[in-house]
This record gives structure tokens, sequence and C-alpha cells, in this order.
């Protein structure tokens, strides 16, 4: 069941109209990507963005405050820009390769602080097959918007498809150190610690986050993590209650 499903996990919408995904676009000021992930090459710490429930004086569980995604804090586009962002993304649909590579070069020159296009531009190489030009439109965005989770998500399946799984499992690192409560980034994680790191645990602790951010709603999630349980031997720790989750203000 996990590898019919892992290959779906990656594309999990974060955003849905091409003015979310444009949004956030001005450079934070920290160059990222191209050198953190050649540098990637041990095992990083993740476990401590899983969320932790606290319990008051009383002995009540206190719900959790997840953050919202940093990406949706967008600042004024350009109406010019959007409506070429959105010819690039009807031309991507279409399969319109060409036609949308073309847009989207003529954006990324017109408007140097958008980091959407970058992405589409790594999702066209990815549907042509060329994951190592991807990984560098993935990385120009980031650098232009390190908040971009779409971006490091892409980034980390690019890497995967390439077999760089240390290096797939840092970018999850930095994308959860971006947003810790990113549902997407933790699934993801997850699959990457079950299925090609061979580290049950970890995904357990990640896929219990995902599951909890997200109202415990995945039924094909919660059954993989059922299937991991019994492997582990652990105890669910997170439970996938919405009555313990404030919802993101």
């Amino acid at each position: 069941m996990a590898m019919k499903y892992v290959n779906k996990l990656v594309f999990a919408a974060l955003v849905t109209s091409a003015v979310l995904t444009l949004s956030a676009c001005n450079t934070t000021g920290v160059k990222t990507t191209g050198a953190d992930v050649e540098k990637a090459a041990e095992l990083m710490a993740t476990l401590r963005f899983v969320p932790v429930l606290e319990v008051d004086k009383e002995g009540i569980t206190q719900p959790y405050e997840a953050l919202p995604n940093p990406y949706i804090k967008r600042g004024r586009i350009d109406k010019e820009s959007v409506s070429q962002f959105i010819t690039a993304r009807r031309a991507f649909n279409k399969g319109d390769f060409n036609s949308a590579t073309k847009t989207l070069n003529a954006l990324t020159q017109s408007d140097s602080s958008l980091s959407g296009p970058w992405v589409l531009l790594g999702d066209i190489a990815m549907e042509s097959k060329d994951s190592k030009l991807a990984i560098t439109h993935y990385q120009k965005a980031l650098e232009i918007n390190r908040s971009n989770m779409n971006a490091w998500l892409r980034l980390a399946h690019a890497l995967r498809v390439q077999g760089e799984f240390l290096k797939a499992q840092n970018v999850y690192a930095h994308a959860l150190a971006e947003w810790k409560d990113c549902p997407e980034a933790h699934l993801n994680l997850a699959v990457l610690y079950d299925v090609y790191l061979n580290l049950p645990l970890r995904a357990q602790k990640h896929m219990e986050a995902y599951m909890f951010l997200t109202g415990g709603e995945d039924k094909k999630v919660a059954n993989w993590l059922m299937e991991i349980q019994k492997r582990t031997g652990v105890a669910q720790a997170l439970p996938a209650d919405k009555t313990l989750l404030k919802p993101v203000s």
C-alpha cells in the first residue's frame, strides 16, 4: 500500500489560486538552498518540529495553536504578473510546456520578486523528466522566498527521484524550520523515513503530526500509521483529535 500511495503525497495542495501561488514573493534577504542541499550529507534532527501538547495545573490537555502558513502573508502583486502566471498555468495544465515556459521566462524577467514562476518552471522540468533542471528552478524559487512551501516540497521530491534521500530529508527539515506545522511536510517526511530510509519510528512521529494537524481525516494515512505502529510497537503519542487543535487565525 505504501508504494502505491507515496507518489501522490508530495503534490498535496498547499495553495489553490494563482494569486496565492504567487504570494509572499518578496526576497527574505537569506540566500539558501543550493549550498544547503550540496552540504547536506547527514540526517538532520526533525522530531523537534512535531507538535507537543501542554497540560495545565489541573491536568487538562490544552488545545494546540498551529502556526499559519507564512507563505500566505502576501504583498501587493502586479495585475499583469498575475495574468501572465494564470496564462502559464493554463498552458501547463494543457500540456503545452513550450508556451508555459515562454510566458514564465518573460515573467521572471519582468518581475524578479516572484518565486511562483520558478516553481512552475521546476514542475515543467519534472514533467519533462529533467529532475536536475527542476532542482535548479526550485532552488531559485527558494533564494527569492524561503517561505514558499511548494518549492520546498517539490525540491525534496525531485531529490528523492534522483535517489538523494538524505538530501531530501534535509530539505524537509529546512521546510519545517520555516513552518513547523506544515502538514504536507510532515507527511512526506514520514513517507521518506518509512519507505526510503527505514526509520519507522521517526516516520510514525511525523505521520502522527500530519494526522493531528489535519484532524485525522485521511483514512489511507490512518491505515498506514496503524501499520507502522504494529512494526514499532510504540503507542500513538499524538491523538488525531480536532478538539485539541485551535483554528488557525
